[in-house]
């Protein structure tokens, strides 16, 4: 096909600037419905034949009275074939041309903002959205609509895969934005999870300031020894949110542990900074990072206290099933693959 050709098919769309200059332009992933005038002579003489074809059946009637019955059989067939043929071809021919006539009234709405929904559309053409919805997916296939796309729930209609990305993503924000809330309600419902999440989120915020001390500290000794603690914390949290009934721990660590984390830690970065240095501040520099020592012991030893917790939970709920199981006869003391 010749670029003059497919230069033809593109849809062509003009509007009028805010200084009034009229522009024409072509719309990207669009193409003209092609052959309507083929399909407008499947109308014409789909419908003479089917008029034909009609019209001589009509005349089989009369021929009760003294054909044979071999030839009004074969006349029913013949011009019933006819009127079938006839019938199928205006429908289809009609069919497309409706189409086709649909298809502009869509542009028109589509050609400024390359989305609309299927109600905007079925508005447009005065037609139900599950006749729109139809038209849409027989002009995806016949290529009148490059990249156009529904969403899955055949409510939107979006031109371009750029369009399709943009509404993809925006989709996916509400959705989020929707389970947040959901959760949301869920914890304000739940007064064991609103206190996790506060603890949890007051938590969040001494790790971020110790992140950003961190970030401004220039010792290395120091900044891995910060991000030890962050890694300790981190873990904590995820047990802990495991295990809401453990959140007393997460209450000690917030009121009196990572308060004075985050302190000492300011101290050492003013130290830091100082710009006259001396014996009596490097030796404070050398106590604070023997102290974040003792205190990542601390904090291990913290968490290893409640993953401790958390496996004797677990050991005490495979005690109570194996206690069940045989009870009730269905595993043999001998065999019991879950002794320990």
């Amino acid at each position: 096909m010749s670029k003059k050709k497919k230069k033809q098919e593109l849809y062509e769309y003009q509007y009028t600037t805010p200084n009034k200059k009229v522009v024409k332009e072509m719309l990207p992933a669009v193409r003209k419905p092609d052959g309507i005038s083929e399909y407008k002579g499947k109308v014409t003489w789909g419908g003479l034949l089917g008029v034909f074809g009609a019209w001589k059946l009509l005349g089989t009637l009369e021929m009760l009275s003294y054909a044979g019955p071999f030839s009004i059989v074969k006349n029913v067939i013949v011009y019933g074939a006819i009127l079938g043929i006839g019938v199928y071809q205006f429908l289809k021919g009609k069919n497309y041309v409706g189409r086709a006539e649909r298809y502009s009234r869509y542009m028109k709405l589509l050609e400024h903002r390359q989305f609309a929904s299927i109600e905007e559309l079925a508005g447009a053409v005065a037609k139900s959205a599950k006749t729109v919805v139809k038209d849409l997916e027989f002009m995806i296939e016949q290529k009148w609509f490059l990249e156009g796309r529904m969403d899955e729930k055949k409510s939107q209609f979006m031109l371009t895969d750029k369009v399709y990305e943009q509404y993809r993503l925006a989709e996916q924000g509400r959705l989020l934005r929707e389970q947040e809330e959901l959760e949301k309600q869920k914890i304000e419902r739940d007064p064991i999870q609103k206190e996790l999440l506060q603890l949890v989120t007051e938590g969040n915020r001494y790790v971020k300031e110790i992140r950003r001390l961190n970030d401004e500290i220039l010792g290395e000794d120091i900044s891995s020894q910060l991000d030890k603690i962050e890694e300790i914390i981190a873990s904590i949290f995820e047990i802990i949110k495991r295990k809401p009934e453990k959140r007393m721990e997460l209450r000690k660590l917030m009121q009196y542990y990572l308060p004075m984390t985050v302190k000492v830690v300011t101290s050492y970065r003013d130290f830091e900074n100082e710009r006259v240095p001396s014996k009596q501040l490097e030796e404070s520099k050398k106590e604070i990072r023997e102290t974040l020592d003792k205190v990542i012991t601390a904090f291990e030893a913290l968490r290893e206290k409640i993953f401790q917790e958390e496996v004797l939970d677990v050991s005490t709920d495979l005690d109570v099933l194996e206690a069940m199981m045989s009870q009730e006869g269905l595993i043999n003391d001998e065999l019991n693959t879950f002794s320990r």
